[in-house]
């Protein structure tokens, strides 16, 4: 059985892959962007990693309380993505009292989240200061005064545009059915967690254009972004040791940065897609 303990190791493990593997346009060890350093995404996940593994609270209370206190200790939004993917996955494990994991238990889980349930999400969305669903019609994120629906209704809205919106919609089809598969291939593969976290970013990158990207600067430069990345992912992903492109990496990394291109959304995919499998699911 997996304890509460092991979700909190599997969770800080996650997110301390997700800053030592080369992800380009995102933040990583000694590659910081956006005025943020790797260290405030460590701080970050630690700061709320006793929260996401804790049982007995609802779902609203642990995203707002993992967020409020993420940004407490950074002061700024570092791991908002993180949190909305990772914690129905928790929640979901709870539901079973062998905390075995089912794709039915996270589907009831995601239905469940309640109209209180989903004002305290849309509270933990304005705290991070990050869009995400969409601020229009009446799923705006700047009413969570007055949320009148349930969150599922507001992911499948935003679905067609946020990346993270769409995995609530689908009840995580992507990432249990083909990112989680993906990594454990190219770690096998490439005996490295760290180039199996990078191969995973790149072929999600190159095949699905990053939703962060495109609600920053629109839907045409996100496309532009993975076609970008195409060949390069294409390479990196048939080899056995694919760190020899690391210099091609990190000059794409710095290309992407200067123009404020952050695929932080394709990252944060990626970063539950590698907690499922820590967890053993």
């Amino acid at each position: 059985m997996i304890t509460e303990t092991q979700v909190k190791m599997a969770f800080e493990y996650s997110c301390k892959l997700d800053v030592f593997s080369i992800k380009p346009g995102n933040v990583s060890y000694n590659n910081p962007g956006y005025n943020m350093t790797h260290k405030d995404f460590l701080q970050s996940s630690m700061a709320c990693s006793d929260i996401i593994c804790e049982k007995g609270m609802d779902i609203g209370t642990k995203i707002y309380e993992s967020v409020k206190s993420s940004v407490d200790v950074v002061g700024c939004n570092t791991n908002l993505g993180i949190i909305l993917l990772c914690t129905p996955i928790v929640q979901s494990l709870y539901l079973d009292e062998k905390h075995r994991f089912s794709r039915e238990n996270l589907k009831k889980t995601i239905l469940d989240i309640d109209h209180k349930q989903t004002k305290k999400i849309y509270e933990a969305i304005n705290i991070a200061n990050a869009g995400g669903m969409g601020e229009k019609d009446e799923y705006d994120i700047k009413k969570s005064g007055n949320c009148n629906f349930k969150l599922y209704e507001a992911m499948k809205y935003a679905s067609s545009y946020d990346d993270i919106a769409n995995e609530y919609y689908c009840f995580f089809d992507n990432i249990i059915n083909n990112l989680s598969p993906f990594w454990r291939i190219c770690f096998n593969k490439m005996n490295n967690d760290e180039s199996a976290t990078t191969a995973t970013f790149l072929s999600l990158l190159s095949k699905r254009p990053d939703s962060l990207i495109a609600r920053k600067y629109g839907v045409m430069k996100a496309k532009n972004v993975s076609e970008q990345v195409k060949s390069l992912a294409n390479e990196y992903c048939e080899l056995k040791n694919p760190k020899i492109l690391n210099k091609k990496l990190l000059l794409l990394d710095s290309e992407l940065k200067i123009q404020g291109l952050n695929p932080g959304t394709t990252a944060d995919v990626v970063v539950a897609s590698v907690f499922f499998n820590r967890l053993g699911l």
